[in-house]
């Protein structure tokens, strides 16, 4: 018999994203900027691997994401829904931003187009950092945009502009990060007062 039973999306928890982050800057590893900026964007690999300089625009602290590679046919495309759309550039996303640019100053492309992510190794390499510093979670190079979402809804940020920052066009999709924020039942039984209060607690010491 068929088990459908719904299972919980994979995710790495703000401290095992923390720990990523702090581990692999110290070790120089080089897809930090990589994971450090999907985790800060939301944005899909393919848009982060079409990224170019031109699409950063400083003056308003935007960036303007229009484009993704196709893998397969090395070109590049429109993004998945075929429409632009603007993402936020967070202090911290901008801190990244001034790392890469010390990095690589002439570059065209905002992140170093490393081999393995051209190969489409992206995933295998994260498992395989992950599970070096002691996180075994079987997730891929998307989960980050994952995260993206779900935490930043915690937070108690919009839904509907988180939406539209990550491009998702699918409400039905982005249902999944609103249910594993919790945001669609948090505070819901707050009302609810049952408990015996501390006044409550003395009548009854008193009368035994």
């Amino acid at each position: 018999m068929e088990d459908k039973t719904e299972k919980t999306p994979p995710i790495l928890t703000l401290d095992e994203i923390r720990k990523l982050l702090f581990e692999a800057k110290l070790q120089n590893h080089p897809w930090y900027p990589h994971w450090a900026f999907a985790v800060l964007s939301g944005m899909r690999s393919g848009e982060l691997y079409a990224l170019k300089w031109d699409d950063i625009d400083e003056e308003n602290g935007i960036i303007r994401v229009n484009k993704s590679n196709n893998k397969r046919n090395k070109v590049l495309k429109s993004t998945k829904n075929g429409k632009w759309r603007n993402v936020n550039i967070s202090p911290q996303l901008n801190d990244v931003l001034l790392f890469i640019k010390n990095e690589l100053p002439d570059s065209e492309y905002v992140l170093p187009r490393l081999g393995q992510w051209r190969d489409g190794q992206a995933g295998k390499v994260l498992r395989m950092f992950l599970s070096r510093i002691g996180i075994e979670k079987h997730i891929t190079f998307h989960t980050l945009r994952a995260c993206f979402a779900t935490h930043l809804l915690a937070t108690g940020a919009e839904p509907m502009k988180v939406m539209r920052m990550g491009g998702w066009s699918d409400l039905k999709t982005f249902q999944i990060y609103i249910r594993m924020a919790g945001v669609d039942v948090k505070g819901v039984s707050d009302a609810l007062d049952v408990l015996p209060s501390t006044s409550m607690d003395n009548v009854f010491s008193i009368n035994k």
